[in-house]
């Protein structure tokens, strides 16, 4: 049969069912490979075919197919639950809006939670953001923060294409065992078993949301985090078992040591309820993203300066206001909450920096005075700051980082000054964190409340341009969190080392969750609850976090059982970790053996993912 043409972009761009089928049955009679893009949220080989890593146009032999127009919906009361309704929706359609979509066709009003709010339903739970397609969240596993609520018990029927051509339509509840089995095989299936067509969810009356984030001190916060918990403090699994909705954030640096937990309750939604969002980033986020940008930039990189007017070419564009893509994709979500994207200077961004960093740097001046060592350091840091800045110590010492910045945009690399406070900052980060930190983290209690659709995707604030992050995400059983965590404390602390544990921890935080039981054979939570445990690379560093960074946690939490979340970093590929999955996986065989026969010439299966999982040539 004929099949439609590749687009401009080098994707194909089906728009029905049979359109879909086309492009399957093509590249199983010309021996292609044939991989979906969502919204690229996944690591780059976890989605795309071999030889193509996402970036410009996919020129290659095999498909490249985006389901940008394939994203419709219907919403139908369910006779047999009142106040519940069944949604039908097309893989391709977004959660959310998705600001990053390279074809601009994402919108609020043809997104998912858009229209489910609007029809007055909702989903039990979203993940940090809600940029992915329906089809693009399932297929990794993905998960929000809660043990009492999970997209999963939404779904209730898939249909699927798979590698002969096939259309599958299986259920939860289907009599027939082996159609049962396809649902809970291809629900998390990493696009191995075939492309998902279209979902089915059974989706609840809307609600609002009702909570807080506090930032603590570790040993301030309302939960014991490393041990088993008290009658007055719960335990970390037990204050995640028993709270709706909770995210923690961890920055365990040497000296810093503080943790945020977000968290939130379900309210019925009211005539007088008014949205007082969540403010990941304060009230000024367009520059608090900015400063921050350029200030990870800057320490990532201090080995390495003149690498860093290379990777500010987007930050460059967000200053000028070029770049789409609001930092906060909730923002245009309902009529009223749009705002005007405001307009800052260079000067703007070096002022925030400099006011924030002379307050808490001015702690320092105690340290030098109290501590010989620490004072020898300070005296590398006074040549510093005569040679270049005017002023008293501790503005001296914001300043020299707020100089260095100025250098450093102002292209003057080689200058003295510029080489002499990278090294100087070097050398010293390890043992100023906490106060480098302090801005970025303050203490405080923040309370807010949202609509669903706003509020649980909390990380919608952050500009993934501005903020590019990698991670590996590790799920461990919720038992063991006290040793997971106590584990992680013992790796963080270097050995009271101030330099080792920089290495362990760099300078972002440590992201905590824990998601309820899956169903599904290959979710990394099939049979029971988990802490996940998301470890975090700014990705403008220096470096790769594959090679030193996450090797460290990968074999930390290797002896918990630890199960990674597809789409993230994963463990190098090794016949030592297929064997692991082998051991706690308890579905994996199954999975392959069925997608063998689903797929018998391995027209969706990739180098990367026989490397990772073991599947055999055809």
């Amino acid at each position: 049969m004929g099949i439609i043409s590749r687009g401009a972009d080098g994707y194909f761009h089906p728009t029905t069912e049979e359109e879909l089928r086309g492009l399957v049955l093509h590249a199983g009679a010309t021996g292609k490979k044939l991989r979906v893009r969502g919204s690229s949220h996944s690591v780059s080989a976890a989605i795309y075919n071999d030889g193509f890593d996402g970036e410009g146009v996919p020129l290659g032999p095999h498909l490249e197919v985006m389901l940008d127009g394939y994203r419709k919906l219907a919403i139908t009361p369910d006779p047999a639950a009142p106040g519940r309704a069944i949604v039908e929706v097309e893989a391709g359609c977004n959660l959310g809006k998705d600001p990053y979509d390279p074809t601009r066709r994402s919108t609020w009003e043809n997104s998912l939670n858009y229209q489910l709010e609007l029809a007055g339903y909702a989903l039990d739970d979203l993940g940090g953001i809600s940029h992915q397609t329906i089809s693009g969240f399932l297929a990794t596993g993905c998960s929000g923060g809660s043990v009492q609520h999970s997209i999963d018990d939404n779904l209730v029927r898939f249909r699927f294409i798979d590698g002969t051509g096939t259309i599958h339509d299986v259920s939860r509840d289907d009599p027939d065992p082996r159609r049962r089995d396809l649902f809970f095989a291809v629900g998390v299936s990493m696009g191995l078993l075939g492309v998902l067509s279209k979902i089915w969810l059974r989706v609840g009356p809307t609600y609002n949301l009702v909570g807080r984030q506090v930032t603590t001190s570790a040993a301030g916060a309302a939960m014991d985090l490393f041990g088993p918990g008290s009658p007055e403090k719960p335990g970390l699994a037990a204050f995640l078992k028993e709270t709706p909705y909770a995210r923690l954030m961890w920055w365990p640096q040497y000296g810093f040591e503080r943790m945020q937990v977000w968290q939130a309750a379900r309210v019925a939604p009211t005539p007088d309820f008014t949205p007082a969002p969540y403010e990941e980033l304060g009230n000024a986020p367009e520059l608090a993203s900015l400063a921050g940008s350029l200030f990870y930039t800057l320490i990532g990189n201090l080995d390495d300066l003149a690498s860093v007017p290379g990777k500010l070419t987007g930050w460059y564009a967000h200053l000028e206001g070029d770049l789409d893509g609001a930092p906060d994709a909730n923002a245009n979500a309902y009529p009223g909450r749009a705002r005007a994207r405001p307009r800052y200077t260079m000067g703007d961004v070096l002022a925030w920096i400099r006011g924030r960093l002379a307050t808490t740097l001015a702690q320092q001046t105690a340290r030098y005075d109290a501590d010989p060592a620490a004072s020898q350091r300070g005296q590398g840091l006074l040549d510093v700051a005569r040679a270049t800045i005017e002023g008293s110590f501790p503005s001296s010492l914001a300043g020299a980082v707020t100089k260095l910045i100025e250098l450093l945009l102002a292209g003057a690399l080689e200058s003295f000054p510029a080489k002499l406070l990278a090294r100087w900052l070097e050398r010293e980060i390890p043992y100023v964190i906490d106060s480098v930190l302090d801005p970025f983290v303050a203490l405080g209690d923040e309370p807010w409340q949202d609509t669903w659709m706003c509020g649980l995707p909390m990380d919608n604030q952050m500009d993934d341009q501005l903020w590019p992050t990698e991670f590996t995400e590790l799920w461990v059983p919720i038992e063991r969190t006290t040793e997971v965590m106590r584990a992680l404390r013992e790796l963080y602390a270097g050995d009271d080392d101030a330099r080792v544990a920089y290495e362990h921890t760099g300078a972002f935080s440590c992201e905590l969750y824990a998601s309820s039981a899956s169903p599904f054979w290959m979710s990394p939570a099939y049979g029971g609850a988990v802490l996940r445990v998301d470890v975090f690379w700014f990705a403008r560093n220096a470096g790769k976090p594959t090679d030193r960074f996450y090797p460290r946690f990968w074999k930390l939490l290797k002896r918990f059982d630890v199960r990674p979340h597809w789409g993230k970093y994963l463990p190098p590929a090794s016949a030592e970790w297929r064997a692991h999955y082998r051991a706690t996986i308890p579905m994996l065989e199954r999975f392959l053996a069925l997608r063998a026969e689903l797929d018998p010439q391995q027209i969706f299966v990739t180098s990367y993912w026989r490397d990772h999982l073991g599947i055999a040539p055809a």
